[in-house]
């Protein structure tokens, strides 16, 4: 939780921003619905496909054999840890408060409803992959080869259900936005090197307590970082305004003497 109020309390510093007077967001209604029912659709799909998984039989679990399991995920089978399952749930629910603890900056209250659209359809594009990918592989989490927890416990439906995780794709998305968005505003680098930081090591940590939970293996943790830290850096990008004046720009000067071409191409 430390990690997390470091993230909330830099983002106050959006307060001594200075500088900017323009939204670096555009804000198109068409634009938004054709992408919130989009990421809508895929949030939808990917939950049907992940409730219609049945949930291991017995004997299906009696007859899984842990070395099946590639080595570098193997080390996750023996844990069990109840107090890090719940402490992953904080970090994953608390970081939802991020999209409300941004709207403190006068700037970002003007721009509350792209800035609302994009948190929207990153966490709803999350969670459909997300889900769409569990519903897909079935993939039995660490827990479900591990003797000591109970059958009751290996025999819910959500116990095939760990590629890739949930927790740490999402607190991945939420903080890799609330960082882009960050920098977005910001004209202080250093705030926005504090920020970045503590957008990467918030997932990291939901990811290692994930691990230690007993509920991934550390492939799924990998996979869902990437995929939160790709889905959340690339939503902000698609919404930025755009420059006034892109490519090839060739300007005329002066020189004593003579004159010269100034020639600058914009990506």
């Amino acid at each position: 939780m430390k990690f997390l109020s470091i993230l909330l309390i830099l983002c106050t510093q959006l307060f001594v921003c200075s500088g900017q007077t323009e939204s670096p967001y555009n804000f198109n209604w068409k634009r938004e619905l054709i992408y919130a029912s989009g990421a809508g659709l895929v949030a939808g799909g990917g939950l049907l496909c992940s409730f219609q998984s049945r949930p291991l039989t017995v004997a299906q679990i009696n007859s899984l054999d842990k070395f099946d399991v590639p080595g570098f995920d193997r080390t996750a089978i023996n844990k069990w840890n109840p107090k890090a399952n719940l402490a992953s749930d904080i970090f994953v629910y608390g970081s939802v408060a991020l999209p409300g603890f941004m709207m403190i900056n006068k700037r970002m209250r003007k721009d509350f409803l792209v800035i609302g659209f994009i948190y929207a359809e990153t966490a709803m594009l999350t969670l459909g992959v997300t889900e769409l990918t569990k519903g897909l592989a079935k993939r039995a989490r660490p827990f479900v080869y591990n003797p000591e927890v109970d059958m009751n416990e290996k025999t819910d439906r959500s116990a095939r259900h760990s590629f890739f995780s949930w927790h740490t794709s999402m607190t991945s998305a939420i903080c890799f936005t609330t960082a882009k968005i960050f920098s977005d505003y910001s004209d202080n680098q250093t705030h926005e090197a504090l920020v970045w930081t503590g957008a990467v090591i918030v997932p990291a940590v939901t990811g290692f307590l994930r691990y230690e939970a007993g509920m991934h293996f550390p492939s799924d943790i990998i996979a869902g970082y990437f995929l939160g830290a790709t889905v959340g850096y690339l939503v902000p990008w698609l919404h930025k305004r755009k420059p006034l004046t892109k490519g090839l720009t060739l300007s005329p000067y002066g020189l004593e003497g003579g004159a010269g071409l100034y020639v600058s191409y914009e990506l």
